[in-house]
């Protein structure tokens, strides 16, 4: 698992850490990006991605795999629960 945690950095380092790994994300990686508030400005990027989100008081976990990944998939499911 490919672990971002970004919140501490200020604007626009958040997204440019994200996208950053999604363009590095190979077939069978997690992104797992822990962050203070959904990103709602890098989440239509992930049109070609599955993800899930969950909120937890003050954080945000965003976990991301590609679409097609079944077996990352299952893995994310699992830990969202």
């Amino acid at each position: 698992m490919i672990e971002l945690d970004v919140r501490d950095l200020p604007a626009p380092e958040p997204m440019q850490t994200a996208l950053s790994a999604l363009f590095k994300l190979q077939e069978g990686e997690i992104i797992h990006f822990h962050h203070i508030m959904v990103p709602q400005m890098l989440l239509p990027r992930l049109n070609n991605h599955f993800y899930e989100i969950v909120e937890e008081g003050d954080d945000v976990h965003l976990y991301i795999c590609h679409q097609n990944d079944e077996d990352s998939i299952s893995q994310i499911k699992a830990i969202v629960g």
